[in-house]
């Protein structure tokens, strides 16, 4: 079984994708090769910043425990493990679709990722995120939203 994440067919608009902000790449050798080499810590809370999301629920979604983060902020090279940044990319990725999904509304994405929806068996999208499998789910359910197919 092949696993693709969904990327959204929404149009960008003149705001630039969080992915962008963030200065991740969109392709997947690219990301591979930033993945391996650990991403920044610092990635958290400038997501934090343009999302406007508390940058503990970030961590949390990616299934990074606070002493865990907070020993990687202090560390000398302030990067995630592989392990680590691949959670990080993929939240990334999925908080990019839903926001596109949302028209760049932080509020409304932000409300819709943290309520329980019966697509995910009554589990919220934020906390799907800190796996692959769940991570896909949420993609699949963005991609289902964006394209009218009630779940």
């Amino acid at each position: 079984m092949t696993t693709s994440l969904f990327t959204p067919a929404v149009p960008k608009n003149a705001q630039m994708t969080l992915m962008a902000c963030l200065n991740l790449p969109e392709t997947a050798v690219a990301a591979h090769e930033r993945i391996t080499e650990g991403l920044d810590t610092s990635l958290i809370k400038e997501m934090s910043a343009h999302i406007h999301m508390d940058e503990q629920q970030l961590y949390r979604m990616a299934g990074i425990d606070r002493s865990t983060y907070n020993r990687r902020i202090k560390s000398p090279e302030h990067r995630f493990s592989p392990e680590q940044s691949a959670r990080v990319y993929v939240m990334a990725r999925v908080i990019t679709a839903a926001s596109q999904l949302f028209g760049g509304n932080t509020t409304r994405m932000t409300e819709w990722l943290n309520k329980p929806a019966k697509a995910l068996s009554g589990k919220t999208p934020a906390e799907l995120l800190s796996t692959p499998a769940g991570a896909e789910a949420v993609m699949t359910l963005i991609g289902r939203l964006e394209y009218g197919v009630i779940t």
